[in-house]
């Protein structure tokens, strides 16, 4: 696939190649389709007892809460907080993870009788995670117990502040763990040294959920909705208890629970009948992180916390509208940085400033950019009040960002972050010293932004083989997500019709994959220019199955990942400047002498053209060419024949015409017809060879076809002739059709008729392909 500027490619490889043989062994063994039994064998999951729970996660396969590090010092504290009253404050973060996480446990302490007070971060005043300032803040509101959600493992400091003004600090967070952890009286966290926990991918909104848990027993259950929502939204892994809380939490949306999270399903336009995981992330997940991008996320809370109704919807229709305002700055930043990303396309690594581009989308610009280029990506933006630069990078796997960026950590004013993704602020000056810095090290890192992208499918299959029942099938891996991607499926030798464009910028492609006959609605983003610039005729198309729904009626579409003309087209393109199609054209004396060479497979054709003024050389089909322009001007009666001649034609050009004085196509011999004439033989007597016109007449039957059926049965001594008469003859031994000559020379007339003659070009070309020395 060529992406962006047509430098980066992508190579995809099947994730595994599991035999067919071990495939349908494992099915049958494990009570199973050969489908899933293929996407299994790929996932590397074979054990009887992993496979029950990944194919039937429930909720008996919640783990129990008190497995999670200081779970019960937090439960003690908790519990002598909520009996003596005492003030509790929840420190959340802006994103949805962190906005879910503060909605869990805000919902918890309120059904345990608490009041407690939250606040969310602002991303442009507070930055990421534990803030100081906000912290004494929240001090200064005469707090007793401060929780932090889905962020405070990396808080040490301002911990420790908290301690000294005697408050209490139960930390829950997921992050990756620094060096030195706080000072707080309890740290819930699934990855804890000698304390990990069995599920240790558990989202921020996961491990709130496990104290509620912990705290509500099965009245948690009603909050498993909003930690599905993180645990989808923050990326973590769909492997063991998340794919409980993600499956169980899918069920608990459609019970309509929460009257913000419902309010916002039907803005979002989700039916709760086909709601999965994907509507999440796709539509849920986003409206909750553009609060945080734009604004402040405390709405969000409020949305997903309140039981009044209109309330709910006056933030909803605010959070619709911000983001879609987030997905106007998003559209207009990316479409401003494509003249940057064009002058650095032989930077290794970009660097981007806005042009009063909105901070909180430099992120998603960094990505998207990172995704067309394939390369890291550094998205800044001058911040007026601070007087710096504010970015944020993305980098491709296989690229270590922190690392990159960790070398020249003196030059930042502010920067944190991991291997993918960072948030750092520079001085301009500086900006520009890192980005000449950064161009040597992918070189260093041995990353090579030009090399191909790999990525991987899962199912080889033909259009034919999608329908329904194979959706139902793959659903029985979800939810998919991070660890367990949606599975992949490769249509080869495909091609794409009723090209369209489609969206505001009309850069979206709308399209029909076809082949044989059948057809599949397919839809790619961004991807209308590359169908319309490679002509796809012929392709290889990646892409995951779905189904749209209009107006009442469900049909299959296909969500394009990428598409790429396929090898075989390749080969046809390649064969198009070699061979010309002559087959429907009047070929004149005058035509043929521009050529060098004639060829011949029929020795009638050939001898009279010898007879005529054609100064060309002419030969037979199993002689020498030396020409570099040839013609071949008839067909041979055996497609074997033409198979050996291209296996040796190296000629530059070869046109071909494929004449015949034959006026009506090559009989295809009809088993009940022969039937039926043999039978009428056999029970009728005083029929002459030279009455066959007549039976042919009473058996509606082509004389043509007469004579040829007569012709085999007199071979395969099926009948004689007797004195003038047609008779059966009493033959010993049952004969096959095949024996006979005439038969059997039908039958290769007829693969040439097929081959060389009905089919298009494209077809013949392609046939052609597999035995010609030009491939």
């Amino acid at each position: 696939m060529l992406v962006g500027d047509g430098l980066t490619l992508i190579n995809w490889e099947k994730r595994s190649n599991p035999t067919k043989e071990e495939i349908n062994k494992f099915a049958e063994e494990k009570h199973l389709s050969p489908i899933v039994a293929e996407l299994l064998l790929e996932r590397g999951l074979t054990d009887p007892a992993e496979i029950e729970t990944f194919l039937h996660s429930d909720a008996k396969e919640l783990q129990d809460p008190f497995g999670l590090h200081d779970m019960d010092k937090a439960l003690e504290l908790i519990d002598e907080a909520v009996e003596s009253d005492a003030k509790i404050a929840i420190y959340g973060d802006y994103d949805a993870d962190g906005v879910t996480s503060t909605s869990i446990m805000k919902l918890t302490l309120q059904k345990l009788g608490n009041k407690p007070i939250f606040y969310i971060p602002d991303r442009f005043k507070d930055g990421y995670g534990p803030n100081l300032d906000r912290y004494k803040f929240l001090a200064d509101q005469g707090i007793d117990l401060l929780i932090t959600v889905d962020n405070g493992v990396s808080g040490k400091e301002q911990i420790k502040y908290m301690k000294d003004r005697g408050i209490k600090v139960i930390v829950t967070d997921h992050h990756d763990l620094p060096a030195e952890l706080p000072e707080a009286d309890a740290i819930v966290h699934p990855t804890i040294p000698g304390s990990e926990y069995i599920c240790p991918y558990l989202s921020g909104a996961g491990v709130a959920f496990k104290i509620a848990d912990a705290l509500l027993g099965d009245e948690a259950m009603d909050l498993i909705d909003l930690a599905a929502i993180g645990t989808i939204a923050d990326s973590v892994a769909l492997k063991g208890e998340n794919r409980v809380i993600v499956t169980e939490g899918l069920k608990q949306m459609k019970q309509d629970h929460h009257v913000g999270l419902s309010a916002l399903l039907k803005k979002c336009k989700v039916k709760l009948s086909g709601l999965d995981e994907e509507e999440i992330a796709f539509k849920v997940a986003p409206r909750i992180n553009a609060l945080g991008r734009l604004e402040n996320a405390s709405s969000g809370v409020e949305l997903l916390t309140t039981g009044d109704a209109s309330f709910a919807k006056e933030i909803v229709d605010e959070t619709e509208e911000i983001n879609s305002r987030r997905q106007e700055l998003v559209a207009e930043a990316f479409a401003d940085a494509q003249t940057q990303i064009v002058a650095q396309k032989d930077n290794g690594v970009i660097v981007l400033k806005g042009n009063g581009w909105h901070q909180g989308i430099l992120g998603i610009v960094a990505s998207r950019t990172m995704d067309q280029e394939n390369k890291p990506v550094l998205a800044t933006q001058f911040d007026e009040n601070s007087g710096v630069m504010k970015g944020s990078g993305r980098s491709p796997e296989g690229f270590n960002l922190f690392t990159a960026l960790d070398k020249h950590r003196d030059l930042f004013t502010a920067f944190g972050g991991h291997a993918q993704a960072c948030g750092f602020s520079i001085e301009e000056e500086q900006l520009d010293k890192l980005t000449e810095l950064l161009q040597a090290e992918p070189a260093e890192q041995g990353f090579d932004p030009h090399a191909p992208v790999v990525k991987k499918y899962d199912l080889d299959l033909t259009i034919a083989n999608l329908n329904l029942d194979l959706i139902k099938q793959i659903r029985q891996l979800a939810p998919f997500g991070m660890g367990n991607p949606k599975p992949v499926i490769k249509l080869k030798n495909v091609a794409l019709t009723q090209v369209k464009s489609i969206g505001k910028d009309g850069s979206h492609l709308k399209t029909m994959v076809a082949n044989q006959g059948y057809q599949i609605d397919a839809i790619g983003f961004g991807m209308f220019e590359k169908a319309r610039s490679l002509n796809p005729e012929i392709c290889d198309v990646y892409g995951e199955l779905g189904i749209n729904e209009w107006a009442g009626r469900k049909n299959l579409q296909l969500m394009l990942d990428d598409f790429q003309i396929s090898p075989q087209a390749a080969k046809i393109e390649s064969l198009k400047k070699i061979y010309l199609d002559y087959r429907d054209k009047r070929l004149s004396t005058e035509i043929m002498n521009h050529f060098d060479d004639i060829v011949f497979f029929n020795e009638t054709y050939y001898q009279a053209a010898k007879r005529s003024n054609v100064k060309a050389k002419l030969i037979r089909y199993d002689e020498e060419c030396d020409g570099n322009n040839i013609l071949i001007y008839d067909r041979p009666h055996d497609i074997e024949l033409f198979k050996n001649f291209i296996k040796e034609n190296r000629t530059q050009h070869t046109a071909l015409f494929f004449h015949t004085d034959l006026t009506a196509r090559y009989l295809k011999p009809d088993m009940e017809k022969m039937k039926t004439l043999l039978k009428y033989l056999y029970t009728h007597q005083n029929i002459t060879e030279d009455g066959m016109d007549l039976v042919a007449n009473y058996l509606n039957l082509q004389k043509t076809d007469v004579d040829f059926y007569l012709k085999v049965f007199f071979e395969l001594n099926f009948v004689k002739i007797v004195n003038g008469f047609v008779e059966k003859a009493n033959a010993s031994q049952q004969r096959e059709l095949a024996e006979s000559p005439t038969y059997l020379k039908r039958l290769q007339r007829n693969d040439v008729e097929k081959i060389l003659i009905e089919s298009n070009f494209d077809d013949l070309l392609s046939w052609m392909s597999d035995y010609d020395c030009h491939c």
